[in-house]
C-alpha cells in the first residue's frame, strides 16, 4: 500500500487523466458544425439572335459584381426580350417577381431594370440586377436624305426625313416627319464632325420642347467632356434675370446610315414663341467677326464696338441682322439708331445717372446675369467679338442675350485657359459699366447667389457626364484625336498667352480618357468660383 505521501503525489495525475477522457468522450459525441452554404452565380447572360428578332447578332451580358449590362448595339424595341441563362452550382432556381425562370423560354419588359435572384439547395441567395442600354441610352435622332444626298453647305438645304428615337423610357418623344437639313455654325462647319440646323416641314415640339420648325444639332467637337454647353445653359437657366434659355437634351445622331457620335438637340436661336421674347415688331442682332458675315447678310458697326474689337484684330466686330431680315430701309434707321443712341448714352456724360443714364436703354439685371456666365465660363467669344447677342422688343429696353457656343469655353479656349484673370470685365460696353458704382453693387448680389450654389452646378455636371458614358466612349473612339485643333479667330489683348495649352489628349484612347476630361472641367470651375469670388468682392 504506497504512503499516504506518494499517494498524493499520483493524485492530480489521476485527476488530470479523468478530466481529459471526459473531453474526449465529449468530443466524440458533438455534432459536425454546418458549413456555409455555396452562394449560386450567374455563369452567362446571353439575348441570342435566334430568340429575340430584330438582333442580327447575340448580345452577350457583361456580369460584374451583382449587375448584369446589356448593351444592344442598335435601336429596338426592349418590352419582348427573351434571354438565355447559364449557373454554376448545379439546382440552382432562377426566379423573377417569384416566378421560376427557364432559359430562353421567359420573356421580359426590360425598360425597368429587370431583378433575377438565384437560390441554391443551401438556401444562399443572390440577386443580379439586369440592365439592358439601347445603342448609348441616349435618344437616336436619324436623318436620311431623298437618295442619300450629301449634306455639303450652311447655305443650301437638303430634303430629308426624320426619325426620333425617344429613349426606352421615354416613348412619348418618338417622333418622324420630314425635313430639311444644311450645314451650320462658322469656325465648327470646318470640322469633321458637322454641326446642322433642322427645319421641319410642319411645326413640331420635340423632346417635349415648344413647337417649332427650327432645331439645331450641336456637334461639340472640340469639346471633349461634352458638357461645356450643356453647363452654360444650366447656369443660364439659374440666373432668374434670364429671360429665354435654349433649350437642349443629348442625343446620338445618324445621318444616311452613318452614326455621327454624340451631339446635342437645341432650339435654334430666333425671335420666336417661347424663344427669344424680342416679338415680331422688334429686333434681333449678333456680332460677329465682320469676315464671318455672310454675303447675303446685313450688318452695322457701332464706335465702341469697332474701337475695341480692331485694338487686337485687323477685323472689326460688327452688328448683323437676325431680325428683321433683311430689314427695310426704314428698319435700319430705327435700330441703328437705338444702338448709337444707347453707346452714345453709355460713353457720355452723366452715363450713370439712373433716370437718363444707360439704364434708361439697357435692361440691367438680364446683362449681369449674362456677364456672370459669361465670366465664370472664361468665354473669349463673348468680349463682343462673337456669338454676342441683343434684342429689344418694341416697348422694352435692350437685353444682351441668349447665351450661346461655349464649347471653347471653361478653360478650353487654347489661348487663355488659366482659370484666373478676367475675360469679359474689360471688353467694350462692360468696361464702362464697371465705371458705375451702382452697377458692380448689384453684380455682386447676384454673383453671391450664383456662388452660392456651386455644390448643385457640379452636380449637374457628374449627372449629365454620367449619362454620356456608353455614348462618350463610341463618339471619342470616332473622332479621336480631334483635329485641326481651334485656331484664334479674334483678338486676344493678352498676348503673353497666345500659346496652345498643352493638349490633355493622350496617345492612345483609353477609358480613362473621359473621365479625365471631366474632372478637368470640374477642378478648373473650382478654381475659377474661387478667383471670381475673392475679386468680385474686392471691386
Amino acid at each position: 500500500m504506497p504512503s499516504r505521501r506518494r499517494f498524493r503525489a499520483l493524485l492530480p495525475v489521476v485527476v488530470l487523466a479523468s478530466v481529459l477522457a471526459s473531453v474526449l468522450a465529449c468530443d466524440e459525441a458533438a455534432p459536425t458544425l454546418p458549413t456555409a452554404p455555396v452562394e449560386p452565380n450567374l455563369a452567362t447572360f446571353v439575348l441570342k439572335a435566334s430568340d429575340n428578332p430584330g438582333l442580327t447578332a447575340d448580345v452577350v451580358g457583361d456580369i460584374s459584381g451583382d449587375t448584369v449590362q446589356v448593351v444592344l448595339p442598335s435601336v429596338l424595341a426592349v418590352t419582348a426580350l427573351v434571354p438565355r441563362f447559364s449557373v454554376t452550382l448545379a439546382g440552382t432556381v432562377v426566379r423573377v417577381d417569384g416566378e421560376a425562370q427557364r432559359s430562353g423560354q421567359h420573356v421580359h419588359d426590360f425598360t425597368p431594370n429587370v431583378t433575377y435572384s438565384l437560390a441554391s439547395s443551401t438556401g444562399a441567395i443572390h440577386d443580379y440586377v439586369v440592365v439592358v442600354t439601347v445603342f448609348t441610352g441616349l435618344p437616336v435622332v436619324t436623318v436620311t436624305t431623298v437618295g442619300g444626298a450629301p449634306i455639303l453647305t450652311r447655305e443650301d438645304y437638303v430634303n430629308a426625313t426624320v426619325a426620333i428615337y425617344g429613349g426606352k423610357e421615354n416613348p412619348q418623344f418618338d417622333f418622324a416627319g420630314t425635313t430639311q437639313i444644311r450645314g451650320r455654325g462658322n469656325s465648327t462647319w470646318g470640322n469633321p464632325k458637322k454641326p446642322y440646323r433642322l427645319k421641319l416641314t410642319t411645326s413640331s415640339s420635340l423632346f417635349g420642347f415648344p413647337a417649332d420648325r427650327d432645331w439645331t444639332l450641336l456637334a461639340n467637337y472640340w469639346d471633349p467632356a461634352l458638357v461645356r454647353n450643356a453647363l452654360a445653359f444650366q447656369l443660364s437657366g439659374m440666373m432668374s434675370a434670364i429671360a429665354y434659355t435654349p433649350r437642349c437634351t443629348p442625343v446620338e445622331v445618324i445621318v444616311n446610315g452613318v452614326h455621327q457620335g454624340a451631339y446635342q438637340l437645341c432650339d435654334h436661336v430666333e425671335v420666336a414663341t417661347n424663344r427669344v421674347p424680342a416679338t415680331s415688331a422688334g429686333w434681333f442682332l449678333e456680332i460677329s467677326d465682320i469676315t464671318r458675315a455672310d454675303a447675303d447678310e446685313t450688318y452695322f458697326h457701332t464706335p465702341a464696338i469697332d474701337a475695341w474689337s480692331t485694338q487686337s484684330d485687323p477685323y472689326p466686330s460688327v452688328w448683323i441682322y437676325k431680325q428683321p431680315d433683311p430689314p427695310t430701309v426704314a428698319q435700319r434707321a430705327t435700330v441703328e439708331g437705338e444702338m448709337l443712341r444707347f453707346e452714345g448714352v453709355l460713353y457720355g456724360e452723366g452715363f450713370a445717372d439712373p433716370d437718363t443714364g444707360y439704364a434708361k436703354y439697357l435692361d440691367v439685371n438680364p446683362t449681369i446675369d449674362w456677364f456672370i456666365v459669361q465670366e465664370l465660363s472664361k468665354n473669349n467669344d463673348a468680349a463682343f467679338f462673337n456669338s454676342v447677342y441683343v434684342y429689344k422688343a418694341p416697348t422694352g429696353k435692350i437685353i444682351i442675350g441668349p447665351l450661346w457656343d461655349f464649347d471653347l469655353a471653361f478653360g478650353n479656349y487654347p489661348f487663355d485657359f488659366s482659370p484666373t484673370g478676367w475675360k469679359i470685365r474689360n471688353a467694350a460696353w462692360v468696361a464702362r459699366l464697371f465705371e458705375d458704382r451702382a452697377f458692380i453693387e448689384r453684380l455682386k448680389v447676384r454673383w453671391q447667389l450664383l456662388y452660392s450654389r456651386r455644390a448643385q452646378v457640379d452636380a449637374f455636371i457628374v449627372n449629365y457626364t454620367r449619362a454620356l458614358e456608353h455614348s462618350q466612349r463610341r463618339t471619342h473612339a470616332m473622332w479621336f484625336p480631334y483635329d485641326p485643333t481651334p485656331l484664334l479667330l479674334a483678338g486676344d489683348l493678352s498676348a503673353s498667352i497666345r500659346q496652345p495649352r498643352a493638349r490633355s489628349f493622350a496617345a492612345v484612347l483609353t477609358d480613362a480618357y473621359f473621365p479625365s476630361e471631366v474632372n478637368r472641367v470640374r477642378d478648373w470651375l473650382n478654381a475659377r468660383w474661387s478667383w471670381l469670388n475673392t475679386n468680385i468682392n474686392d471691386l
